[in-house]
């Protein structure tokens, strides 16, 4: 049977069509502008993020690690072409690119932001391209002690919403198609769940991220329904993991919270592990005799030879303390072997110490030389704080008595001692030296000590965490 298509059905489906121009167009604007709105807010709360952390790095005590750290890692976070902290007189204490450190940003978007109370989004343009660029104040308690900086492109913003803008042009294809082709009843059928769609996209716009919007529809509308709920989906998993990141330090216990291994709740719970406690021998002297720039640099250089050596074996950062390093193996993913792993991991440190000092001694400094303590207990691991600010971390005698070894080095002219319990995991992968009981500062009983002279011959070192066999 021949369709007829009378002139009223026909005026009558173009004013329809027409009809769902306008609204679709309408919404086009909406969704486009606040999904760029909620990019640059997002942003904007990730930037407010890195202040604070940025703050708690700074002061009391100048971490140049933590900063370097976030500094870069914001540099993963997609879309992000740069990442910097400045001081209040915007020198630049971190930037995703280590040649501008140490510099003075005199731009008028530094200017700016350093004069401005609040987080602050600025547009500007270098070499033809169009920036974005949120910072937001660094506050070491009452005082203010710089400004971060994250910058990203008006392209990458436009990429984002490339998916969305191709969903709306099939809608608007397929809308007069089949409003030129259909009846009246199939316009006002296909209208019917776009008002709901636009409110969905005005609530995200406000920061509402529970929004979902249910279409069984297979068309087009379908599609763009699912396509803003995968949309929304991804807010909400962005927004977790900025919340997350100004909670956790380590990449281990971030991923654990996100796939429901790790609770945000306080408390912890105890377990076995082996932590290793380092320090840097006479560093508060090493420090008096050299700039303080020389300082970071030297710190910098060396806490990224050693954290390579304790990641390379599946260990944890815990913490920095000054210059110490305490690190943690079997948490927060259980490694039956962790004390094995825990030595290997000291003797490259050691290996790695070996070669930075071999460079140091050929720029005319002097080398550095430290100590290295492990034990292995129980120690209680988990959420230690408030419930405005909590950190994830290791607490407990096992960790006390691991730091008061450490200390003992000098005591014996040692570099890397470990307690029976490590020795008795261990002895068969490595040699020792028996240094017997002896007194720890801190601690009433006398500790079995033994130094760590290497690897037994003909038994390599264990596999790193992750690789073959593992």
């Amino acid at each position: 049977m021949k369709l007829k298509v009378n002139r009223i059905a026909l005026k009558l489906s173009l004013l329809a069509s027409l009809f769902i121009l306008a609204v679709i167009a309408a919404m086009t604007g909406i969704l486009l502008q606040q999904g760029e709105q909620a990019m640059i807010s997002e942003m904007k709360l990730r930037s407010i993020a890195y202040a604070r952390s940025a703050g708690e790095a700074i002061f009391p005590q100048l971490d140049t690690f933590t900063l370097h750290f976030n500094t870069q890692e914001m540099l993963k976070e997609k879309g992000v072409e740069y990442a910097l902290i400045l001081a209040a007189d915007r020198r630049i204490l971190s930037h995703t690119d280590p040649q501008k450190i140490g510099g003075i940003d005199a731009s008028p978007v530094a200017r700016r932001a350093s004069e401005s109370p609040n987080a602050l989004v600025q547009q500007y343009s270098s070499r033809g391209v169009s920036f974005f660029d949120i910072s937001a104040p660094v506050f070491s308690g009452n005082r203010r002690t710089g400004t971060v900086h994250i910058g990203f492109t008006r392209a990458s913003v436009a990429g984002s919403l490339k998916d969305a803008k191709k969903q709306v042009l099939v809608l608007v294809g397929s809308a007069i198609i089949l409003c030129i082709a259909g009846s009246i009843l199939i316009v006002g059928w296909m209208l019917r769940p776009l008002p709901v769609l636009a409110q969905a996209t005005l609530e995200v716009g406000k920061g509402c991220l529970d929004v979902q919007v249910n279409f069984k529809m297979k068309d087009e509308i379908g599609q763009l329904a699912q396509a803003f709920n995968r949309m929304v989906a991804g807010l909400r998993e962005k927004e977790m993991i900025r919340s997350t990141f100004g909670r956790y330090m380590s990449k281990e216990v971030v991923d654990g919270f996100l796939n429901g291994k790790v609770s945000l709740e306080l408390g912890g719970e105890l377990k076995e592990m082996s932590i290793l406690m380092s320090d840097i021998r006479d560093f508060t002297e090493l420090s008096e005799k050299l700039p303080p720039h020389d300082v970071v640099q030297l710190l910098n250089r060396y806490f990224t030879e050693m954290v390579q050596a304790i990641g390379a074996h599946g260990g944890t950062v815990d913490k920095f303390i000054g210059d110490a390093i305490l690190a943690v193996f079997g948490w927060p993913l259980y490694r039956q072997d962790h004390a094995k792993l825990a030595v290997t991991a000291a003797l490259e440190m050691k290996e790695r110490l070996a070669v930075l000092n071999g460079a140091l001694v050929k720029e005319g400094r002097k080398p550095i030389a430290i100590g290295i303590a492990i034990h292995t207990g129980k120690a209680v691991a988990g959420n230690i704080g408030s419930l405005e600010k909590v950190q994830y971390t290791v607490i407990g005698d096992t960790v006390n008595l691991a730091s008061r070894m450490e200390s003992a080095n000098k005591d014996y002219g040692t570099d890397l001692i470990v307690s029976r319990p490590v020795y008795l995991a261990t002895s068969g992968y490595f040699d020792f030296q028996d240094i017997g009981e002896k007194p720890v500062r801190g601690r009433t009983e006398a500790v079995h000590i033994y130094q760590v002279s290497g690897h037994k011959p003909n038994r390599p070192p264990p596999p790193a965490p992750g690789s073959a066999g593992h």
